[in-house]
């Protein structure tokens, strides 16, 4: 059989008349009671109910035997209902149960559930048992009769019209606040009624107020009564009136003391909380002995239009207060203030009226206003700001301690507290750190456009026009110079562009592609480029004297430019020098090293002759006196890491350098610290990272120490425009598999000495033994000359051990080393000479570098090649030609040195191989070290031609065999 949920009526032992859930079962003329529902019996799916069921379920839960205990038991009594208070009972226990009990009545009246009375003992229930639930409200009407003696008053109940006499009959008391009763199996419900006022009734028509009661009576009774209930008065008045009305908002503290809003509504003179629960308020004021009654009822689809525009105003209800949706955290204590700030024009248009209660201070919620306006020159944004606090005009200036150390109040003239927003503070601190001030202007450098173009709102475009090329260069390609030899890869080209539009704009930037990439190439894609829209300086007359370059001759009557500057390592310039005469040929070149380097009487014509000047950071260091008398067009630095220390002699003679442009070029922007990138970037665009202290407090020690993301962001943020980055593997797609370089290196200047003195004897012993043995017998002492310089000019230990001279190639191969281990890649190194590999591991060694060696001596071969290939740590593999030429299967390096080229390339390709084979997934770049003015060079030559001489030594087993003596004693001049 089905099972009912329905709710029983039935009388507690000690708290009186309450609902009960039950399921009872239908018999043939009855029904059976078979359980009383407790809510675990829903949780756990003994029993299944519908929404409205579940609801009456959980509100009746509320006043269950062991829920009443709990809350109003201070020590859980076992006999708490047998001792029960009578005045905890009437004041608190009965008006507990009344609300969840007239909550269940409003449930009831608009479902299904059916009621029941049920006596306790019974387990049985009949159809007379149903009590009928009205739908709607009974009325009440309380009747008032005056007179000189006293007053008179009767109740009338009535149904929907039909009157309902309540005298001498039984009723059954369901709820008392409001009213609720059982007459004649009928559910009587009242919206307000006191079942208190209707007892009285039960035995009499009437109740009598003497006149000497009636001034107590009409000030509580009458007046609640008027308020509770519909009133007919006869002796006295009772006027209904419509009294204007307002919308107040008042700024006050919450319970933990921080600013909140308060809506009110005032109706005339009477001031009443938004979230009031009465309806009616009624007021008594006596006119010449006669009581007169105020009363109105607010008007509530009025009040909802009130709040409704709140809500719309992101302003939301919680406990008694309304505070702003949607705050930040950090800015829960002042979001009230501002939200009347922000939306108080637009209040007081709708009527609204804003106050202050009860605050320790008067603060300001006024409209702000944050005029900015901007102008641009050459090099700086001049920014004219001013904040606008009503009829105060403050030069946003003022505010800039607040906003650097996070003070939000600003005292106005008035002394009211005006709270600064916080988005200020975001926008405007990244500002503050970096502008200069000039009265009440600020002046920001034009390297920072973007913290302009990003926290200032409403800035007219038109000013970041051409910066923003900067950002777009790759979508905003420069046409290439006419006279450029190269063809340049996509992304070279967008290196490129974005150097120009750094270019366009004054600004400094710093290329920082990946060793390989073609740093070079780009910058003098750029420099002939700009060459054309250089001034134009008169060529110097046939008399001056300078030092023209070995490649290049001055034409008389040809248009002169000023020159750049390219300052490098000493070893870079035989390279800048060989690709110039490559790439751009049509650059006018002067290399500013040596003894014989022009001194000041000459260099003002050198500089006005000249394209571009090479020069060395040892040579400029030296020379600091005379170049920062001149102006250089472009001051460019080659691996720029050489001024990271910003304390050092050559960072400060650098800073003296004056030019028009700047660009710095390095693979490792960051070596040890985030001061290295300090120094570059300050030497580029001066103050773009603020000072170093500055720098360190709010970048390095919170990156390095604390590893801040958010500061990380700011920093790419600032550094974005000026840095570009392209590692080998994101523009791979550009590459050839393999890229083969040749890196020339100087030789030390006692390297040099010794290598010509040992030259030169070479040469003369090669002589007399020709003219002794013959030319066939001279083989012999012919290969141990080669030899022999080939080692000088590697280095000069590999000639003699206690040699302590440096080697200019190993200080190349060093520094190449260092940037590829900056950059995270594996390289291989290869040697035909083992003790230079072993010069090369001491150094390595003392860096405590991870390598792995293989050479004739290494026994473990398998697994010295494991540790490369598979710790991600080892970077470096230090290879003999003989014992690694071939059988290896190295492809987790990606970069090749051979550091002794020698005649024969096989074995250089062998080696090359062990990188570049089936497997490899990245692109291979190959360096070959060889050392200008010597013997490699001279070989290096040789390959390059396809001449006769070339084919016999170069192709030949014996490079000896088959050539002359004056082509043997060519190799040797």
């Amino acid at each position: 059989m089905a099972q009912e949920f329905i709710i029983a009526l039935t009388e507690h032992r000690a708290v009186g008349n309450i609902f009960v859930p039950m399921l009872i079962e239908e018999e043939r003329s009855y029904f059976t009671v078979k359980k009383t529902v407790k809510l675990r019996d829903y949780k756990s799916g003994e029993v299944g109910l519908n929404e409205s069921e579940l609801e009456l379920l959980k509100l009746i839960e509320n006043y269950s035997d062991e829920n009443l205990v709990k809350k109003f038991s201070k020590k859980k009594e076992p006999n708490f209902f047998q001792n029960l208070d009578a005045d905890l009972f009437q004041n608190h226990i009965s008006p507990f149960i009344d609300k969840y009990m007239y909550r269940c009545i409003l449930l009831l009246m608009k479902g299904k559930t059916r009621l029941f009375s049920k006596q306790a003992k019974y387990s049985s229930l009949y159809n007379e048992d149903v009590i009928q639930i009205n739908q709607s409200f009974s009325e009440s009407v309380f009747h008032f009769y005056r007179n000189e003696n006293g007053t008179r008053y009767r109740l009338k109940i009535s149904h929907e019209g039909t009157p309902v006499e309540i005298l001498h009959k039984t009723l059954r008391m369901v709820t008392t606040l409001p009213c609720c009763f059982v007459y004649l199996n009928k559910l009587y419900i009242f919206n307000k009624l006191s079942g208190k006022k209707i007892v009285p009734f039960l035995s009499k028509e009437s109740v009598w107020i003497p006149r000497q009661a009636e001034d107590k009576y009409y000030k509580s009774f009458v007046l609640n009564t008027i308020k509770e209930s519909e009133v007919k008065a006869t002796g006295f008045e009772i006027v209904e009136s419509s009294p204007p009305r307002k919308t107040i908002l008042s700024l006050e503290q919450d319970l933990a003391l921080r600013p909140t809003i308060i809506v009110k509504f005032r109706y005339d003179n009477s001031l009443y909380l938004a979230d009031a629960v009465s309806d009616v308020f009624v007021s008594l004021e006596m006119k010449h002995d006669n009581y007169s009654f105020r009363k109105f009822v607010r008007n509530h689809e009025w009040e909802e239009e009130q709040l409704a525009m709140l809500k719309k105003l992101d302003l939301k209800y919680k406990n008694g207060f309304w505070n702003p949706k949607d705050n930040d955290e950090t800015d829960n204590y002042y979001s009230p203030v501002l939200w009347l700030s922000k939306n108080r024009e637009t209040l007081e248009k709708q009527g609204f009226l804003i106050q202050q209660n009860k605050l320790d201070k008067k603060y300001y919620t006024g409209t702000q206003i944050l005029d900015i306006q901007i102008k641009s020159d050459e090099d700086w944004f001049d920014i004219y700001a001013i904040v606008k606090f009503g009829s105060f005009q403050i030069p946003f200036i003022r505010l800039r301690k607040h906003i650097l150390n996070g003070i939000r109040e600003f005292e106005l003239p008035s002394g009211e507290i005006a709270v600064l927003p916080l988005e200020w503070f975001s926008s405007y601190r990244e500002i503050f750190p970096f502008a200069k001030t000039d009265g009440n202007i600020l002046k920001l450098k034009k390297h920072h456009f973007l913290l302009l173009q990003d926290n200032v709102k409403g800035i007219d475009r038109n000013y970041f026009y051409k910066l923003e090329e900067i950002n777009t260069s790759f979508a905003n390609p420069v046409e290439l110079p006419n006279d450029l030899k190269a063809e340049l890869r996509n992304y070279q080209k967008e290196g490129f562009s974005w150097m120009y539009h750094l270019y366009e704009n004054q600004l400094g930037g710093c290329l920082a592609d990946d060793m390989g990439l073609g740093k070079t190439l780009q910058t003098l894609t750029l420099l002939l480029k700009i060459k054309k829209a250089k001034s134009q300086i008169v060529v110097p007359k046939k008399d001056d004297q300078l030092q023209f370059s070995l490649f290049d001759q001055p034409e008389a009557g040809a248009p002169l430019q000023p020159a750049s500057l390219i300052v490098m390592p000493t070893s870079l310039i035989h390279n800048w020098e060989n690709e110039i005469r490559k790439f751009a040929p049509s650059l006018k070149v002067y290399k500013h090293v040596g003894g014989l380097r022009n001194k000041s009487n000459k260099m003002a014509q050198t500089i006005g002759y000249y394209d571009v000047i090479l020069t060395t950071y040892g040579t400029m260091r030296n020379d600091a006196e005379m170049l920062r008398s001149f102006d250089f067009w472009y001051l460019i630095l080659d691996e720029s890491q050489n001024i990271k220390n910003s304390s050092s002699k050559t960072y400060k003679s650098i800073l003296e350098i004056r030019s028009k442009h700047k660009l710095v070029i390095t693979g490792t922007p960051i070596e040890n610290s985030l001061s290295d990138l300090w120094s570059q970037l300050n030497f580029l665009n001066k103050g773009l990272l603020g000072s170093l202290p500055y720098f360190k407090r709010e970048f390095i020690t919170p990156i390095e120490k604390k590893n801040d993301e958010e500061q990380q962001k700011k920093l790419q943020k600032l550094i974005h425009p000026f840095v570009l980055r392209r590692k080998k593997e994101e523009v791979a797609k550009d590459l050839p598999a393999m890229t083969e370089q040749i890196r020339y290196c100087e030789m030390t200047e006692d390297q040099k000495e010794i290598y010509d003195t040992e030259k030169s004897a070479i040469r003369n012993a090669i002589l007399k033994n020709i003219e002794s043995n013959g030319l066939k017998k001279s083989a012999l002492v012919v290969l141990q000359g080669l030899t022999k310089l080939r080692q000088l000019a590697n280095h000069p230990s590999l000639v003699s051990k206690e040699s302590e001279m440096e080697s200019g190639k190993f200080n190349e191969i060093y520094r190449n080393l260092k940037n590829l281990l900056a950059e995270n890649h594996k390289v291989l190194i290869f040697s035909s000479f083992v003790k230079h590999l072993e010069l090369l591991q001491a150094k390595i060694e003392s860096k405590n570098w991870k390598y792995s060696m293989l050479t004739g001596k290494t026994m473990n071969r398998q697994e010295v090649i494991r540790q490369f290939q598979e710790d991600p740590d080892n970077h470096i593999f230090l290879i003999s030609l003989k014992a690694g030429g071939v059988g290896l299967n190295l492809t987790s390096a990606d970069y090749v040195f051979i550091i002794d080229p020698w005649w024969n390339p096989a074995a250089e390709n062998q080696a090359i191989n062990r990188a570049h084979r089936i497997g490899q997934d990245k692109k291979v770049f190959v360096y070959r070290f060889i050392t200008e003015d010597s013997i490699e060079e001279k070989i290096q030559i040789l390959k390059s031609r396809k001449s006769a001489l070339a084919e016999k030594f170069i192709g030949s087993n014996n490079p000896i065999d088959g050539i002359n003596e004056e082509e043997i004693m060519s190799l040797f001049s």
